[in-house]
């Protein structure tokens, strides 16, 4: 009797065990590390439409974004070696499922320490392709890497603005280094260029930290060599949050200059001609959440698609267009998603 005792309370133990066990794996959650160089409203809207999306497919919480596996030293050039050693760090983790790269700056970052290991998402790379993070749209060329891609997002931005426009001579302004040309999509409007007869005046000039008076003596040089149209590059002085952007969207609204924002919505609400709308994340973020899901339940990084096709939304500003004496055409104000009846500058503006 007494052993029969004996087994039954080794038996409660043993089961009482396995049950802790298992109720400990059910609430384990997928730990995902991120990196990014410096906060931007890009990177914030992205990983916010991903969440989103993650919590409609049920999967947000399985999911931990641990503190102590999340890094943004910020964007002074000083603070470079900070972001590689944070990667380095992330990397040498055994405990993270997967990491999140926001940004060029981040994905070459990670990139540069990836153990081959743990699975990387990289999105917000302003060009996966022309930073060379990828060997094509279909490959990303690394095993445990895949990048959020938007097919020929940059080459359509410059035709469709020339075909809206008509312009004769295009303003670039970026520094003349890597990240500086991608930023400002140089390669592209070469190409784009060549191909519709236009022509391209640059003012490569600016250095890496781009401030607000270097961008405003770049943009009065390119007006006086007669450019008749401005690019609006993903510079730090078009940073609202750190440059009077408004003087220098002043200075091409009063000398007549239509102008295209690369970052889209933000930009053209508050006094740029037109752009890509970019209020609505939420395709991107599906687009994404997806990537991570399909990763987390096992498939390769390398083996997912990076190429969204979604058709970009176009946004306009019609006080604008009545300021610079642009007259609309009726084809564009049918296709524009957002059109917005005045100008509004941004509540969290920088204001000299």
């Amino acid at each position: 009797m007494a052993l029969k005792t004996v087994c039954a309370w080794l038996c409660f133990f043993v089961c009482s065990f396995a049950w802790a066990n298992q109720g400990a794996a059910q609430t384990a959650k997928f730990k995902i590390g991120y990196i990014e160089a410096g906060a931007f409203w890009l990177f914030k809207g992205t990983l916010d439409a991903t969440k989103a999306s993650l919590d409609k497919m049920g999967w947000l919480d399985k999911i931990e974004f641990p503190k102590d596996a999340q890094c943004s030293p910020g964007w002074e050039p000083e603070k470079k070696e900070e972001l590689q050693t944070c990667a380095q760090k992330l990397m040498a983790r055994d405990d993270l499922a997967l990491i999140v790269a926001a940004g060029t700056d981040a994905t070459r970052a990670i990139l540069k320490a990836n153990n081959g290991r743990t699975p990387i998402v990289a999105v917000a790379a302003s060009d996966p392709l022309r930073s060379k993070f990828v060997v094509d749209e279909n490959d990303s060329g690394v095993d445990n890497f895949t990048a959020y891609m938007e097919k020929d997002r940059y080459r359509r931005m410059f035709a469709m603005f020339h075909e809206v426009v008509g312009f004769k001579k295009l303003g670039l302004l970026y520094s003349d280094t890597e990240n500086g040309k991608i930023y400002s999509n140089v390669q592209d409007a070469q190409q784009v260029a060549g191909e519709r007869g236009f022509q391209i005046i640059e003012y490569a000039k600016l250095s890496r930290t781009e401030n607000n008076e270097e961008c405003l003596e770049g943009i009065q040089s390119l007006i006086k060599q007669g450019v008749d149209a401005f690019f609006i590059g993903s510079q730090n002085c078009f940073d609202w949050s750190a440059s009077d952007v408004k003087e220098l969207f002043d200075a091409l609204t009063e000398a007549k200059i239509p102008t295209f924002a690369r970052e889209g919505t933000k930009h053209v609400k508050a006094g740029a001609l037109m752009g890509f709308s970019s209020t609505d994340f939420t395709g991107r973020g599906s687009f994404i959440a997806d990537k991570i899901v399909r990763i987390l339940q096992g498939e390769k990084p390398r083996s997912l698609p990076m190429v969204d096709a979604t058709k970009p939304k176009i946004s306009l500003n019609l006080p604008v267009a009545v300021k610079i004496g642009f007259d609309p055409p009726v084809d564009l104000l049918a296709s524009s998603d957002e059109i917005f009846q005045e100008i509004t500058l941004p509540e969290d503006r920088l204001v000299k």
